[in-house]
């Protein structure tokens, strides 16, 4: 069932020092500000890592990151015939029909 404007809190996360305005569901906010902090986290790693680069750049740098993770993570659970997990459950599945 679809969640109403009414069922969303709206609170204000901080990003590398920007406040953004947002309305989430009250059972997703915990976890939103610890995604919050994260970013937050490896940011601050990229701005001390790169001290001559500006915010901008760090952020697409924090940005790429997680982006290539949810990659990884896709790829991983990609149930299609080339799927890492596809491939690693055929193989169980091999290993278990040859112990019956």
């Amino acid at each position: 069932m679809a969640e109403s404007a009414q069922d969303n809190n709206p609170i204000i996360v901080v990003i590398a020092g920007r406040p953004y305005p947002l309305r989430v569901a009250a059972r997703d906010e915990e976890g939103l500000r610890e995604l919050v902090k994260e970013i937050n986290q490896r940011f601050n790693d990229f701005q001390i890592k790169y001290s001559d680069r500006d915010k901008q750049d760090c952020l697409v740098m924090t940005l790429l990151t997680y982006a290539d993770e949810l990659r990884g993570v896709r790829t991983w659970s990609d149930t299609g015939q080339s799927g890492e997990l596809a491939r690693r459950l055929d193989a169980l599945n091999t290993l278990v029909e040859g112990m019956l």
